[in-house]
């Protein structure tokens, strides 16, 4: 169930308790409509190397709070998500996209993710298909497909390298922790 969905149903619950004369707790607060049950977070970022960057190979891991910081001068990120409250078989659909016309046609310029999740205790595997499709400092249209391979993200750990396009400079990070659905 969506958040914005979950917040109507409570809504919609609070209001008919109210129109019968029920009494309302208070107890469910912003972000917590679940009543505290926990569940993994997943971050994706998605990366292109600068102009001129050639030799700059991505790491396999980058710390936690260094994603941006790490890249600065070397690639340039093209999207970042948060997910909360997965559940096992879940799909995250990333889809970040300029469309716009130029000369008669229309452009397509952007992200669009999709990745499976799959949960084990505290452990997230992802894996799926990103297309990307832009246009880099020398005016090359990249046209991009990149197919994520199973890997398994550990909560709480550093950002994780899961799929690079060595051709193309395009690198995709992911991390997990466990809060608040």
């Amino acid at each position: 169930m969506s958040t914005k969905f979950a917040g109507i149903v409570v809504t919609m619950v609070c209001a008919a308790m109210l129109a019968l004369g029920m009494p309302v707790q208070a107890e469910i607060k912003a972000g917590d409509v679940t009543g505290g049950a926990k569940a993994p977070h997943v971050n994706i970022a998605i990366f292109h190397k600068l102009h001129g960057q050639d030799a700059f190979a991505y790491p396999v891991s980058v710390a936690k709070g260094d994603i941006l910081k790490g890249f600065s001068g070397k690639a340039q990120f093209i999207s970042m998500n948060h997910t909360a409250g997965l559940k096992d078989n879940d799909v995250i659909t990333l889809s970040n996209d300029v469309l716009r016309e130029n000369a008669g046609a229309f452009e397509d310029l952007g992200v669009d993710c999709q990745v499976s999740v799959h949960i084990k205790n505290t452990d997230v595997s992802l894996a799926g298909m990103c297309e990307i499709f832009l246009i880099d400092q020398d005016h090359r249209e990249i046209e991009h497909k990149g197919i994520i391979k199973t890997v398994t993200v550990k909560n709480g750990a550093d950002w994780q390298l899961i799929y690079l396009g060595e051709e193309d400079g395009i690198a995709v990070y992911a991390n997990q922790e466990i809060g608040l659905e």
